[in-house]
């Protein structure tokens, strides 16, 4: 199957995929009337009901995992006891790539499609799936996971720029996008640290392996550098403590060698800084908000995305209540934190005319990164911290401000329009510089946008000025001493 192919496969309806018509069984029907049914009718799943109203699924899996394997009797075992629920479910209309992504993000290998009164028509499995060949969100995470070998690993990381190229270029929604790409760029890393930490001999319960900055946040794109840490159990004896070392150092050049960058500030495993027991992260935490100077509030900052891709994640969550404490002690932290959301100034001059500077070939280079995506992502962070809603990425935590009332509705979609359209101009730039074979950057030409782009570039900025704005009020910058 041709890309272009593939490129039309991802767009097309449900509808056009799934399987029609629903095999349904009864809640309290025993797993033994399941069995049969299925085999009865030749299917591997069948919608359970309830009331009239399908409630949950259930799946020759189940039937193999939570009956046969537990020894249980499929004469006293109801299809309700064991089902899968709540059913996770798309419209028709939605395009398969969602599909592909929601299936893979959810480890699940089926999801109902339903017509427009949200009533089940249909089922999606990964039988189905499998027609749509390589470029498959599922089937690479599939793939990832199976892997054994880095070199795997980084064909599976060349086939994912390939995937984005067709999404980009058909237009899909950013947040879609960058969704994926933090998907997959996540299971490739965790199936690295998977690997490494077998090879090694280091349990995956004796630390976590966490990622910070933009990939703890989920909003990577094709120029993401490596930023992580090693968060290890405070019980590690010295022989763990040497096989940690390794695990570390093994880790970042993994991740080097099937195509991740290496941070320029050296925030990775490998460096002793960012490997360290779980109470010693806990005191650094607070040297950094107690004494919030420049390369405290940057490393803070950097560590206030933090998120564990693999191993013990009750090591992270107690990290990042120490931090919601030690912060929320000390004011002058929060604005020192906010001063870096404005200290690069907006790009925009007199009459709105956007400032642009030489950057390699790019005789007229805006760095979208400094102009506009820092500071609405790291605003945010702080805003976030502040009030503790870290969670999730850029786009969710300004959906929780705006619950918790800090920021202003009509604030809040802005920004997020704002921040769409710069993350998506800067991805669709990158794999320009991709197809001329140059590396990807955070630069774009602005003599290579159009009329449009160019006045939507313009609203945008205009959008991260008020931010600032509303960042050194919220924060009371004007009172600080430098």
């Amino acid at each position: 199957m041709s890309p272009s192919q593939q490129h039309n496969i991802l767009f097309d309806p449900l509808a056009r995929w799934c399987t029609l018509g629903l095999k349904t069984c009864a809640a309290d029907d025993t797993a033994m009337a399941v069995a049969q049914q299925m085999e009865a009718q030749g299917v591997s799943s069948l919608i359970v009901e309830k009331a009239g109203k399908a409630v949950g699924i259930v799946t020759d899996r189940d039937l193999r995992n939570k009956v046969v394997a537990r020894g249980l009797a499929p004469e006293s075992v109801t299809a309700e006891s064991i089902m899968g629920a709540p059913l996770v479910s798309l419209p028709r209309h939605a395009p398969l790539h969602a599909a592909l992504l929601e299936m893979a993000r959810r480890g699940i290998h089926r999801l109902v499609v339903c017509d427009e009164a949200d009533n089940p028509i249909g089922i999606l499995s990964q039988s189905d799936v499998l027609k749509t060949q390589r470029h498959s969100p599922h089937l690479m995470a599939l793939e990832i996971e199976k892997a054994t070998a880095l070199e795997t690993l980084k064909e599976l990381q060349q086939t994912l720029q390939e995937l984005v190229a067709i999404l980009v270029r058909t237009h899909t929604p950013i947040q879609e996008t960058v969704a994926l790409i933090a998907y997959l760029n996540d299971a490739l890393a965790r199936r690295v640290v998977e690997i490494t930490a077998e090879s090694v001999g280091l349990g995956l319960d004796r630390f976590a392996f966490v990622v910070l900055g933009s990939q703890g946040r989920g909003e990577q794109t094709l120029a993401t550098d490596q930023d992580n840490a090693l968060v290890l159990a405070d019980d590690l004896d010295e022989t763990e403590v040497a096989l940690a070392q390794t695990l570390g150092e093994r880790i970042s050049e993994g991740l080097l060698a099937i195509g991740f960058p290496p941070c320029p500030g050296n925030i990775m495993t490998r460096n002793p800084f960012w490997r360290r027991s779980a109470q010693a992260w806990q005191e650094q935490i607070s040297a950094w908000v107690q004494r919030p100077t420049p390369e405290h509030v940057l490393n803070a900052a950097m560590f206030a995305d933090i998120r564990t891709l693999a191993g013990n994640d009750t090591l992270t969550q107690q990290l990042v209540q120490r931090f919601y404490t030690e912060a929320a002690r000390d004011n002058l932290f929060f604005a020192r934190m906010a001063q870096n959301t404005v200290r690069f100034a907006v790009p925009l001059g007199w009459l709105g005319r956007i400032k642009t500077k030489p950057s390699g070939a790019i005789k007229a280079g805006v760095d979208l990164k400094k102009a506009g995506i820092f500071a609405i992502t790291d605003g945010i962070r702080t805003l976030a911290l502040r009030h503790r809603a870290l969670t999730g990425n850029t786009f969710a935590r300004i959906e929780k401000l705006k619950e918790k009332g800090v920021l202003p509705e009509h604030e809040g979609k802005e920004l997020r329009s704002a921040l769409a359209f710069l993350l998506d101009l800067r991805l669709r730039a990158q794999l320009d510089a991709i197809d001329a074979g140059m590396p990807p950057s955070n630069v774009i030409d602005l003599k290579a946008l159009t009329r449009l782009e160019r006045a939507e570039l313009i609203a945008a900025l205009r959008t991260v000025e008020r931010f600032q704005a509303f960042i050194r009020m919220h924060f009371k910058l004007d009172l600080l001493r430098n």
